[in-house]
């Protein structure tokens, strides 16, 4: 236990060191496993430390996840610990116009001739499990790739892409592709290192890039959309199969944001068939599902709490509950009812009243990854012994003014706060 109990010292001590809100339920820091039997997959984490193997997490989520900040604080406090399997999972987001995670670069040397989001009306380069697509001019590019982080060293690249494919060189040598499926190939580079160039030939629509190294250990794939919601994944064609090619032992959802500021009547189902779809293509993967930290919206005098959010928190944490699906309730952690007036203060949320500031996902990814390795260094149990239902607040808080917003903030598709503008 020993390591796991420095692991926690060292991030109590880094996040005392932020002044952190006030509020943060530190007991509550915990995933309630709600009847579900994690043994198994315990077991693969500690074999993968022995032999020469992968152990993959995979992050799907909204505008909270697609800078990329929690799912990087889950990805090195894990990977200390466990191993460092590689960067994982890179998107075209910023190829296709949006935000990208500032740790790596992904770049085309001919630009592109179209890109598709996950929330555009037209998808001219089509849509991949990512949630973006692009493609690229003439019939193909040079595809420039680094990872910015020094542990993050790869000699293996995998390509999500539609069925047409790419064939690829490095330097005049031909690279020699496996196919993973039809959407999914991958090649052996001739060395490893942080970056490479590569061409592409070919009239396919380029989804994602995987980064694997040769060390065994934790992957954490990474996959944010601004705006994202289980239906509009939902929507993807063939999303749960082509994340099958990821072959993922959990799969970790933080949606539910931009539900509450929308229609949430059919979230249940959504949830439902979401997880459902996932298992019919990986059925030994495991779930946590986590839930949104409070937020507010916009009124006529102000900012007051968006009730909304404990209403969703709610629908998830009793979801789970009936269907034994494990949860980490973020809701709660955070403070519960008033929590977003408190990271306010602390300087932990944007002022758009929504989002956090890098600093406050850098502090949600820390708690996440405390709770995750107290369940899986068998810690903690996982049994839920004092958990309450979120209470809805009689009044709302003080009413403020704090700048301008727009009336729907959950769904702005091009929110640039903790983008990449390298180059």
């Amino acid at each position: 236990m020993r390591p796991i109990l420095t692991m926690a010292l060292v991030l109590a001590v880094a996040i005392s060191t932020w002044a952190q809100p006030e509020g943060i339920d530190y007991n509550a820091n915990r995933i309630v496993l709600n009847g579900d039997d994690w043994s198994s997959l315990i077991a693969n984490l500690v074999d993968g430390r022995r032999a020469n193997s992968k152990f993959t997490i995979v992050h799907i989520g909204d505008s909270h996840v697609q800078p990329g900040i929690v799912s990087d604080e889950v990805r090195r406090l894990l990977q200390e610990h466990y191993g460092n399997g590689g960067r994982g999972l890179i998107s075209p987001l910023a190829m296709a116009g949006t935000n990208e995670p500032a740790d790596y670069l992904l770049k085309s040397s001919t630009g592109v001739a179209a890109s598709s989001r996950l929330l555009s009306s037209s998808k001219p380069a089509g849509m991949g499990f990512t949630g973006v697509a692009v493609r690229f001019p003439g019939r193909g590019t040079t595809l420039n790739i680094k990872a910015k982080h020094p542990a993050d060293e790869f000699y293996r690249i995998t390509l999500y892409h539609s069925p047409a494919g790419f064939d690829a060189w490095q330097g005049g040598d031909t690279l020699k592709g496996h196919r993973l499926s039809a959407t999914a190939t991958q090649y052996v580079l001739r060395e490893m290192a942080d970056s490479a160039s590569v061409r592409l030939a070919g009239d396919a629509s380029l989804y994602g890039v995987r980064l694997l190294g040769s060390h065994r250990g934790v992957v954490v794939d990474c996959i944010g959309n601004n705006g994202a919601t289980y239906r509009s994944y939902l929507g993807i064609n063939g999303f749960a199969r082509q994340l099958r090619d990821l072959d993922p032992q959990l799969v970790i959802i933080s949606l539910g944001t931009n539900e509450a500021y929308g229609n949430y009547s059919s979230l249940w189902s959504d949830i439902d068939l979401m997880l459902s779809s996932i298992k019919r293509e990986c059925p030994a993967v495991k779930f946590l599902l986590t839930t949104p930290l409070e937020t507010h919206k916009k009124g006529s005098r102000g900012y007051r709490i968006q009730t909304g959010i404990a209403t969703v928190r709610d629908l998830i944490i009793n979801y789970a509950r009936s269907r034994h699906v494990p949860t980490w309730d973020f809701y709660r952690v955070g403070g519960g009812t008033g929590a977003a007036n408190r990271w306010l203060r602390a300087g932990y949320m944007n002022t758009d009243h929504l989002h956090l500031r890098p600093c406050g996902y850098h502090l949600q990814g820390s708690l996440l990854a405390q709770a995750l390795l107290r369940l899986l260094s068998g810690e903690d149990d996982g049994t839920d012994v004092h958990d309450l239902p979120a209470r809805q607040p009689e009044q709302g808080p003080r009413e403020e003014t704090v700048g301008d917003s727009t009336d729907n903030p959950a769904i702005i598709e091009d929110w640039q706060q903790n983008s990449s503008t390298d180059n």
